[in-house]
């Protein structure tokens, strides 16, 4: 059987530090909406806020959205009444 040759990928150091600061904003968006699931909002919000922080108010948006509504089967009305609730980066949570 023929399996193809992992090479990894070259990456400079400002490019790898991207590449983890995406990974890590995913996992929070992923850990918001298991949290948001479990009713856990306070603890959700402040994960999100942490997330939006790395990755912008989009990005939020996007992750959170496609974890609560797959994987963790959150309505998507009370997905947007959540994210209306997280206040923007630059306010003090």
């Amino acid at each position: 059987m023929y399996e193809a040759p992992i090479r990894p990928t070259i990456m400079n150091d400002v490019q790898r530090r991207q590449f983890v600061q995406k990974a890590k904003a995913d996992r929070l968006a992923f850990d918001a909406a298991q949290l948001l699931s479990r009713g856990e909002t306070s603890q959700a919000a402040t994960l999100a806020c942490e997330c939006m922080t790395i990755a912008g108010q989009e990005q939020l948006a996007l992750w959170l959205r496609h974890y609560a509504t797959t994987r963790f089967k959150i309505a998507s009305r009370t997905v947007d009444e959540f994210l209306g609730g997280v206040p923007p980066t630059n306010v003090a949570v």
